[in-house]
């Protein structure tokens, strides 16, 4: 497609294991403290990585939020200009509840939704060129992000990849002439 991708899916799987682990933890911390069996420490703050992409200079951010502690995204259409160099953020800041783990996949097509949402776990993506880029797992309380180059002039779907969140969770990324 001759497009430049910063955080591919294959790069993110990568570069996401301690994340992975941490987000594990989080969900299992959680779960400890919804059945009352002890106190877990906070979560530690933005890894290094993420404060980097923040602090990132960029020609727009994006942002999606996630609605308070539901499967659901409160911002469905966002856009940004063919070619931008986008931060695309997912923020779950307002949400309290363990279960409510977001990402945001941008995938190339309609038609790639629904097997995307049913081949991704999570953080887990498969290596599917349909997926254009992924912000990583944001739990409660969390802003995540990618920077990616924004592709040619379209509408491409959004979803969010946590497990059974792909069919309520889904918004458009406009890319602008």
């Amino acid at each position: 497609r001759g497009m430049v991708v910063l955080g591919s899916p294959m790069h993110l799987d990568r570069r996401n294991e301690g994340r992975r682990w941490e987000g594990r933890c989080r969900v299992l911390c959680g779960v400890v403290l919804l059945l009352g069996l002890g106190a877990c420490a906070e979560p530690p703050g933005p890894s290094p990585e993420q404060q980097a992409l923040f602090a990132q200079a960029v020609d727009a951010e994006v942002v999606v939020r996630a609605a308070k502690n539901a499967m659901r995204f409160e911002t469905l259409r966002v856009e940004a200009p063919a070619g931008a160099t986008v931060r695309l953020v997912i923020d779950n800041a307002e949400t309290t509840s363990p279960a409510m783990v977001h990402n945001v996949v941008v995938v190339a097509a309609e038609a790639d939704v629904e097997r995307i949402g049913q081949e991704a776990s999570g953080d887990r993506l498969p290596d599917d060129p349909a997926i254009l880029t992924a912000t990583p797992l944001a739990g409660p309380g969390e802003r995540m992000a990618v920077v990616f180059t924004m592709p040619p002039p379209g509408e491409y779907p959004f979803i969010c990849t946590y497990p059974g969140h792909a069919r309520f969770m889904q918004g458009t990324l406009v890319s602008t002439p």
